[in-house]
Protein backbone atom coordinates (compact mmCIF):
# COMPACT_ATOMS: atom_id res chain seq x y z
CA UNK A 1 0.00 0.00 0.00
CA UNK A 2 2.67 2.51 0.72
CA UNK A 3 4.35 1.69 -2.61
CA UNK A 4 1.57 2.30 -4.08
CA UNK A 5 1.23 5.79 -2.54
CA UNK A 6 4.22 7.02 -3.10
CA UNK A 7 4.49 5.83 -6.89
CA UNK A 8 1.01 7.32 -7.07
CA UNK A 9 2.89 10.65 -5.47
CA UNK A 10 5.58 10.64 -7.78
CA UNK A 11 4.00 10.22 -10.60
CA UNK A 12 2.38 13.10 -9.79
CA UNK A 13 4.83 15.50 -9.04
CA UNK A 14 6.72 14.19 -12.70
CA UNK A 15 3.45 15.07 -14.55
CA UNK A 16 3.59 18.20 -12.74
CA UNK A 17 7.11 19.12 -14.04
CA UNK A 18 6.83 17.54 -16.97
CA UNK A 19 3.15 19.86 -18.10
CA UNK A 20 5.53 23.50 -16.85
CA UNK A 21 5.92 25.30 -20.19
CA UNK A 22 8.65 27.74 -20.72
CA UNK A 23 8.04 31.07 -20.13
CA UNK A 24 8.13 33.22 -22.65
CA UNK A 25 10.47 36.48 -22.87
CA UNK A 26 8.07 39.01 -22.31
CA UNK A 27 10.50 41.62 -22.79
CA UNK A 28 10.47 42.85 -26.08
CA UNK A 29 13.80 42.25 -28.34
CA UNK A 30 16.75 45.36 -28.63
CA UNK A 31 16.40 46.40 -32.36
CA UNK A 32 20.18 46.99 -33.63
CA UNK A 33 21.42 49.87 -35.20
CA UNK A 34 22.53 49.48 -38.69
CA UNK A 35 24.98 52.05 -39.34
CA UNK A 36 27.65 52.40 -42.01
CA UNK A 37 31.06 50.73 -41.22
CA UNK A 38 33.57 52.94 -40.52
CA UNK A 39 37.15 53.11 -41.68
CA UNK A 40 39.76 53.19 -39.21
CA UNK A 41 41.83 55.27 -41.45
CA UNK A 42 39.38 58.07 -40.66
CA UNK A 43 40.51 58.15 -37.01
CA UNK A 44 44.85 58.17 -37.95
CA UNK A 45 46.29 61.21 -36.62
CA UNK A 46 46.13 64.00 -33.79
CA UNK A 47 42.68 65.06 -32.32
CA UNK A 48 42.13 67.54 -29.85
CA UNK A 49 38.70 67.75 -27.55
CA UNK A 50 37.60 71.31 -28.90
CA UNK A 51 34.00 71.36 -26.99
CA UNK A 52 32.29 69.50 -24.24
CA UNK A 53 28.43 69.63 -23.59
CA UNK A 54 27.02 68.36 -20.50
CA UNK A 55 23.30 67.43 -20.62
CA UNK A 56 21.43 67.13 -17.08
CA UNK A 57 17.87 67.28 -16.92
CA UNK A 58 17.19 68.54 -20.50
CA UNK A 59 20.05 71.54 -20.22
CA UNK A 60 22.71 71.49 -22.02
CA UNK A 61 25.62 73.83 -20.91
CA UNK A 62 29.32 74.30 -22.81
CA UNK A 63 32.22 73.60 -20.55
CA UNK A 64 34.68 76.07 -20.68
CA UNK A 65 37.95 75.09 -21.86
CA UNK A 66 41.08 74.79 -19.32
CA UNK A 67 43.57 76.43 -20.30
CA UNK A 68 46.20 73.25 -20.99
CA UNK A 69 43.28 71.44 -22.59
CA UNK A 70 43.80 73.24 -25.43
CA UNK A 71 47.43 71.83 -25.92
CA UNK A 72 46.44 68.32 -25.10
CA UNK A 73 45.53 66.09 -27.61
CA UNK A 74 43.94 62.20 -28.98
CA UNK A 75 46.36 60.59 -31.12
CA UNK A 76 45.75 57.26 -33.41
CA UNK A 77 47.99 55.21 -35.07
CA UNK A 78 47.87 52.18 -37.14
CA UNK A 79 50.76 49.94 -36.14
CA UNK A 80 50.59 46.43 -38.14
CA UNK A 81 46.90 47.10 -39.37
CA UNK A 82 46.27 47.31 -35.72
CA UNK A 83 44.45 51.13 -34.66
CA UNK A 84 45.67 52.22 -31.48
CA UNK A 85 45.29 54.89 -29.54
CA UNK A 86 47.01 57.39 -26.80
CA UNK A 87 46.24 60.35 -25.06
CA UNK A 88 48.97 63.37 -24.24
CA UNK A 89 47.85 65.72 -21.76
CA UNK A 90 49.67 69.21 -21.03
CA UNK A 91 50.49 70.19 -17.73
CA UNK A 92 53.03 72.10 -16.31
CA UNK A 93 54.16 76.28 -16.62
CA UNK A 94 52.99 77.24 -20.35
CA UNK A 95 50.85 73.88 -20.65
CA UNK A 96 54.12 72.42 -22.96
CA UNK A 97 55.02 69.23 -20.94
CA UNK A 98 53.19 66.13 -21.88
CA UNK A 99 51.65 63.41 -19.53
CA UNK A 100 51.08 60.25 -22.19
CA UNK A 101 48.94 57.27 -21.59
CA UNK A 102 50.15 53.42 -23.61
CA UNK A 103 49.22 53.06 -26.78
CA UNK A 104 46.06 50.92 -26.70
CA UNK A 105 44.07 48.93 -28.87
CA UNK A 106 40.91 50.48 -30.58
CA UNK A 107 37.57 48.64 -31.96
CA UNK A 108 35.22 50.02 -33.61
CA UNK A 109 31.76 49.03 -34.38
CA UNK A 110 28.04 50.06 -34.41
CA UNK A 111 28.86 53.53 -33.70
CA UNK A 112 30.45 52.35 -30.33
CA UNK A 113 34.37 52.55 -29.92
CA UNK A 114 36.40 50.23 -27.08
CA UNK A 115 39.71 51.49 -26.33
CA UNK A 116 42.21 50.72 -23.23
CA UNK A 117 43.57 53.33 -21.47
CA UNK A 118 46.79 52.44 -18.90
CA UNK A 119 45.01 49.09 -18.41
CA UNK A 120 41.14 50.52 -18.23
CA UNK A 121 38.41 49.32 -20.44
CA UNK A 122 36.03 52.04 -22.12
CA UNK A 123 33.40 51.69 -24.53
CA UNK A 124 31.99 55.04 -25.57
CA UNK A 125 28.97 55.79 -28.30
CA UNK A 126 30.75 57.48 -31.33
CA UNK A 127 29.40 60.41 -33.89
CA UNK A 128 31.02 61.17 -37.07
CA UNK A 129 30.22 64.88 -38.08
CA UNK A 130 32.44 65.65 -40.92
CA UNK A 131 36.00 64.44 -42.52
CA UNK A 132 38.03 66.52 -39.72
CA UNK A 133 35.35 66.31 -36.54
CA UNK A 134 33.75 63.27 -34.59
CA UNK A 135 31.98 63.50 -31.26
CA UNK A 136 32.18 60.67 -28.10
CA UNK A 137 29.01 60.54 -26.22
CA UNK A 138 29.05 58.96 -22.16
CA UNK A 139 27.48 59.69 -19.34
CA UNK A 140 28.52 60.00 -15.87
CA UNK A 141 27.18 60.35 -12.46
CA UNK A 142 28.26 64.18 -11.30
CA UNK A 143 27.01 65.87 -8.16
CA UNK A 144 24.46 62.96 -7.93
CA UNK A 145 22.57 63.41 -11.02
CA UNK A 146 23.05 61.35 -14.09
CA UNK A 147 24.83 63.46 -16.80
CA UNK A 148 25.29 63.06 -20.49
CA UNK A 149 28.66 64.14 -22.14
CA UNK A 150 29.55 64.73 -25.65
CA UNK A 151 32.91 65.91 -26.56
CA UNK A 152 33.61 66.93 -29.92
CA UNK A 153 37.04 65.98 -31.38
CA UNK A 154 38.50 68.21 -34.07
CA UNK A 155 41.53 66.83 -36.35
CA UNK A 156 44.84 68.98 -35.89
Amino acid sequence: MKKILLLIILNFFCSQCISQEKEKNKMPKLETISSQTLDENYFVGNWQNSKTYFTSENKKELQASQECDKNSYWKFIKENGILKQSKFTAKGENCRQFISTTYGRVKIENNMMTYFVDDVNYTVKIKIISTTEFVVMTSDYIGGKMVSIEKTFTKI
